[in-house]
């Protein structure tokens, strides 16, 4: 397939007049309280999870990200946690309220200042943070580079935001100083010397820097800085025990590389490397990735887990191949939502004996946070994909999509009853509008205008055209994965969501030997569930039977929900592996 025929279209869509978003007015989380007040469903859970995420940026505290407080990484002094890694939280923090402000349309004030009084603090070498050693550098000077790699991201995020010459000139002295540095960095000495043992402080600080110079790239069209990208690349590596987060930053710079330069080269090279990850058993059953490969496969990390899906979203996009698009909403609608607090933060889940996500427990502000803040950007602009006049439905989520001749504004009720609708605001002659049938949906119902349409290509599209998508969806047992824990264990999923059982409505199932109680299958039963939660699942809300392992002569009962409505609660532990039996 073409890759320019399968372009998504950039246009920025301000959201403002629509749901006044009162970003820098509101208190934290004001924005999402209401949603289910007087019985009305949330129509745009995307959205409130995008405003309580971006709520908490702007307004939370422990810690408030004051621009004081973002600076302490450029000033490098002792206090708070990780200032070694210099533009790191800074840097994060600019590109997500940059990108947001691209794709929604709105205004934060506070962005320019801190850019500004970033971009006084940079040194006449170029790059951020205290000090930098040159000839002998040690784990700090590789805590740097990480932090003035998401830096260099954020200020040509930034740039394409408000095309700052001052912007520009600084991430062009950034990029210098990589390349003075880059026949000592870009060596296998340095790659062995700070190898997975280092982690966050390893090689993969070098590697992630792919990212920002491809975007360098496309900002002046320097072709040093395209050349030192590509000679980077080619060290990506994933090791044992080392970083996902910063190998996963590294792919992504690969990708963005290919579709600068069409060269396959790079395509090729991160198709093999998803491959690699696919074929690694390192991916959860809630789709997404661990903070570090295996043998320390211990936990997740919000940053990996938002990296995974954004390169998913772009593999789609480059290739047309359906199954990025089905990892990445399986990722989408479980591990992203899982990963997100119920204060807007993304963090880590510690992982139990199976592998599996336990309980979420870490609010890392330091980066997860931001880069969460980050995801939701690509996430609106892989909702509708344009080619031509042709336009594509491809995520059953909220979204709109503005062109000089078409605009469409979905709305969902996947949630409550399995439906989108989609309203026409404009629609020229010879539009046509194709809506993607999940691999998860048994089958898709669409009406327009209420007459049923017997296939997914609507043609004839009108403004003020009504389209209406119904997906039947039921509970389904998927293996829960490839390792010898997992192999003979069970998943339950209603339509995109896993399932699992989470302590807090479940107390009888929770006990010593929790992880052997036996589920009986074909026994599940709706199950009405009594919250306001604008994350709430309630069509997914299931009750099964089961054995429980500790006095398996009496048969009990355990509610499943989707594990999404983590948001909705306190850090709760969750089993979603099961062991499942035919009959009692």
């Amino acid at each position: 397939m073409n890759r320019r025929c399968f372009l998504v279209s950039a246009a920025a869509v301000p959201l403002a007049a629509r749901s006044a978003l009162v970003a820098e007015t509101l208190p934290a989380s004001s924005a999402v309280t209401n949603k289910l007040r007087g019985g009305a469903h949330n129509t745009e859970p995307m959205m409130s999870r995008y405003q309580l995420t971006l709520n908490r940026v702007l307004h939370g505290t422990s810690p408030s990200y004051t621009p004081e407080f973002l600076l302490e990484d450029i000033h490098a002094t002792p206090g708070r946690r990780f200032t070694n890694y210099s533009g790191d939280v800074s840097g994060r923090w600019i590109g997500a309220l940059s990108a947001a402000s691209s794709t929604y349309g709105q205004s934060f004030p506070s962005l320019d200042d801190v850019v500004h009084r970033v971009l006084k603090l940079q040194h006449a070498e170029g790059y951020f943070g205290k000090s930098f050693n040159f000839d002998h550098p040690e784990d700090d000077d590789l805590a740097l580079l990480w932090g003035n790699g998401r830096l260099l991201v954020g200020l040509l995020e930034y740039d394409t935001l408000k095309h700052d010459p001052a912007v520009l000139l600084s991430a062009k002295k950034l990029g210098e100083f990589l390349l003075r540095i880059a026949p000592a960095f870009n060596s296998t000495q340095m790659a062995e010397k700070f190898g997975a043992e280092h982690f966050a402080s390893g090689y993969i600080c070098w590697t992630q820097q792919t990212e920002g110079l491809a975007a360098l790239f496309a900002a002046t069209g320097d072709l040093r800085f395209r050349d030192l990208c590509a000679a980077i690349s080619e060290r990506a590596e994933r090791i044992p025990a080392d970083h996902v987060h910063g190998y996963l930053c590294s792919l992504r710079g690969t990708l963005a590389l290919y579709h600068l330069t069409d060269d396959k080269v790079y395509l090729n090279r991160v198709v093999a490397a998803w491959q690699g990850i696919m074929d690694s058993g390192d991916v959860l059953v809630t789709g997404g990735v661990p903070e570090a490969w295996s043998p320390k496969k211990l936990r997740t990390e919000g940053c990996a887990e938002c990296d995974w899906l954004r390169l998913n979203l772009a593999l789609w996009h480059a290739t047309g191949d359906t199954k990025y698009l089905n990892l990445a909403e399986h990722v989408l609608f479980n591990e992203f939502s899982m990963n997100q607090f119920s204060t807007g933060d993304f963090g880590h889940s510690m992982l139990n004996e199976l592998g599996t996500p336990g309980i979420v427990y870490v609010r890392a502000w330091w980066c997860c946070t931001l880069h969460g803040l980050r995801a939701f950007p690509d996430i609106h602009r892989s909702v509708f994909r344009t080619a031509g006049e042709d336009v594509f439905y491809d995520l059953p989520i909220e979204g709109h999509l503005e062109t000089a001749t078409f605009s469409a504004r979905a709305t969902s009720q996947l949630a409550l009853d399995g439906t989108v609708r989609i309203v026409l605001e404009k629609a020229a002659e010879g539009h046509t509008l194709t809506v993607r049938k999940p691999s998860w949906a048994h089958g898709i119902e669409i009406t327009l205008n209420g007459r049923t349409i017997d296939n997914l290509t609507l043609a004839s599209l009108k403004p003020r055209d009504l389209i209406k998508i119904k997906y039947t969806m039921s509970i389904d047992e998927h293996r829960a994965g490839d390792s010898h824990h997992l192999a003979s264990r069970k998943a339950f999923f209603y339509g995109p969501w896993l399932l699992g059982a989470p302590s807090e409505p479940n107390p009888g199932y929770f006990n010593e030997m929790q992880q052997e109680n036996i589920l009986i299958a074909n026994s599940a039963r709706p199950a009405p569930e009594e919250s306001e939660s604008p994350f709430r699942v309630p069509i997914a809300s299931s009750s099964i039977s089961y054995l429980p392992a500790e006095f398996p002569v009496q048969p009990s009962h355990v509610n499943l929900r989707a594990v999404a409505e983590q948001t909705g609660s306190l850090p709760t532990q969750w089993e979603m592996a099961f062991i499942v039996r035919e009959s009692s």
